[in-house]
This record gives C-alpha cells, structure tokens and sequence, in this order.
C-alpha cells in the first residue's frame, strides 16, 4: 500500500488542517472531482486548479493517488535505464507529484523540473516542496501553458501524468512528438484506468512505435494490443492507496485506502529487456494451483495456470500480483 512520504504527508496536511475545519476544502473536491470525471478536454490556459483553494484539494484528493500510479509504474522500469544525474521534466506536474515519485523510486535523479500552467498549483507545489531535501528541494518550475507550439528542451526522463485526458486529440500528437524529441531515456506517460483512458494510451502506443521507439512496460512486445477488440476488458493496473484522515474527510469517504485504476505506457528509444509476459489480473489461488491473465511476448493474452506440483513456479507464482511480469525475475535480475 502506498502513502505520500512522511515530509510531503505532513506539509499538506499542514496546509489543509484550516480550510478543512471549515469544510470548505470538501466542497471544493466535490466540485474537482466532478470536473475530472466529465473527461472533457479544458481549454488551454484556463486550468482546472484555477485558484489556491483548487490547487489545495488537489493536494488533498488526487496528489496522493497520482502518486502511488506513477509509483507503481516506475517499480516495472529496470533501474539500468536511470543512471546517476540524470534529468526529470515532468509535464502540466500539478503540484508535483511525480517529482515525488521519481525522487523516491531514483534518488540518483538530480535535476527535476515542472512545466505546469496553473499558478496556484505552482504556487503549492512550490511550498510543499519546502519541506523536502536533495534534489525535490530544488525543483525548478515553469509557468507554461500546454499547447502545439511548445519546446520542452532535453530531458533524460519525461514524466507526463493524467494530462492526455485533459488535452484534445491534436495536441496530443504534438505534444507526444515534443517529448519523443526531448526524452533521452525514458519517456513516462499515465492515464485513468478508464476504458476511454486506456484507448488514449493505445493512440500513443501507436505513435510512439511509429517513432521507432521501443515499449519498456507494460507491454512485453511491439505487437497489436490483444485486447484491443475486446468490449468489456481493457488494459489496467491498479495501486492502493492510504488515505489519510484529511483526504478522507475531503472526499466524505470512511475506508482508509483506495484503488487507483490506470493505463500507462513506458517507452524508451532504445531497445531495453522486456518480460516475458505481464499479469493482467488479480490472480486467482484454487487448491493447488495458480490462475492468472497474461499478456505473452508473442503479443497473445492468455490463460496461465501453474500447478503445485511444479514446485518452483508454483511458489513464485503465489507471489506474484496483478501489473508484475511473469515468470518473475530472478533476485537481482532485471
């Protein structure tokens, strides 16, 4: 289950703790939330996160979980194509939480710079960033608004997190040519695990092999989606999250955890080991043997089952989870 770290945990809650006794900051959730889930593109220059308290339910409600996604993403990323002091731009950042989730997952990442349109998420990411050392401490950020026009200069790593879904269809293949142009080594792009999020990464999956670069995750080959024609499945993962009691109270929710749902894609212009296959399910443990979904190297889903009696598969077979490659990589083997 993941958290927001202790220092970043704190500052929001912090900065929340005023606004949330009056219940004003559960309002302006709502009415986010609200807004996120109509998956209509916003006019460019005219950002979601208008003012400080926008910016601050945001903190409060989607920077966790934005976080544990590109988290668990970064997790199936071998850790040879991060070497030391290498460059993160995260693009329309917010209030930064993937600067947070590199930093954690790659500490050796020593430039971190955000491009976001927002003042006010600028502004608050800006503050929470205060409460961190290294090189979060000194991330730089850039008041920019996203459209066809735009120049993102190099970066080793490129991070682009929910922001497809928030863009029109042109701009998305600017703005993906952009970042083929601009990443070095890795490029990091995260949806909703919605069916019509999941369809977005499918367009960019497209253009990106279309630029001759090479799928890293999930997908453990260059071939079509095998579920690309199927109408009730599509490809997504999922990370749990804890929720504070602060972001509980913002979303009027009572468990103490949710699931993040989404698609992504990771990419790199140069070829990079892939997995024999991915989990794409939850798998199932009937007596005796383990069932999972597996998306194969020959671009196949299929059905996997590992009996007891193969004893060594069997047992990694039980540890493995929904999003892992498969078979699971050997101890210190990526």
């Amino acid at each position: 289950m993941f958290e927001l770290p202790g220092d970043l945990a704190a500052a929001v809650a912090r900065l929340s703790d005023g606004q949330s006794r009056q219940d004003q900051l559960g309002a302006t959730t709502r009415q986010l939330i609200e807004r996120y889930q109509a998956d209509t593109p916003a006019v460019p220059g005219r950002p979601i996160m208008a003012g400080d308290r926008e910016a601050l339910a945001y903190a409060v409600y989607r920077m966790p979980a934005t976080y544990a996604a590109i988290r668990t993403v970064l997790e199936q990323v071998p850790d040879t194509c991060i070497p030391a002091s290498v460059r993160h731009l995260d693009i329309a950042g917010g209030t930064g939480a993937a600067v947070w989730a590199v930093a954690d997952r790659w500490p050796q990442v020593a430039d971190h710079r955000v491009i976001e349109q927002s003042v006010a998420a600028i502004d608050l990411g800006r503050r929470l960033q205060k409460s961190a050392s290294g090189p979060v401490g000194r991330t730089s950020w850039e008041q920019r608004v996203i459209n066809s026009r735009i120049e993102l200069g190099e970066a080793d790593l490129i991070t682009v997190g929910y922001l497809l879904s928030e863009i029109d269809a042109g701009l998305r293949t600017a703005l993906l040519d952009a970042a083929l142009a601009s990443a070095r080594r890795l490029l990091v792009i995260v949806e909703p695990g919605t069916k019509t999020g999941y369809r977005r990464i499918l367009d960019a999956r497209d253009q990106i092999i279309a630029a001759d670069w090479q799928i890293v995750a999930p997908c453990p080959h260059q071939a079509d989606c095998p579920l690309a024609g199927q109408e009730r499945d599509w490809c997504h993962f999922s990370a749990r999250l804890n929720r504070s009691s602060i972001h509980r109270r913002a979303k009027s929710a009572e468990l103490g955890f949710e699931d993040e749902k989404f698609s992504y894609l990771v990419a790199a212009p140069t070829p990079v080991r892939r997995p024999q296959g991915r989990v794409l399910r939850h798998p199932s443990f009937p007596k005796g043997r383990v069932e999972f979904s597996c998306c194969q190297a020959s671009g196949a889903a299929e059905r996997v089952t590992i009996a007891k009696r193969d004893a060594d598969r069997y047992r990694a077979a039980r540890k493995i989870e929904w999003g892992d490659p498969w078979p699971a990589p050997a101890p210190g083997v990526e």
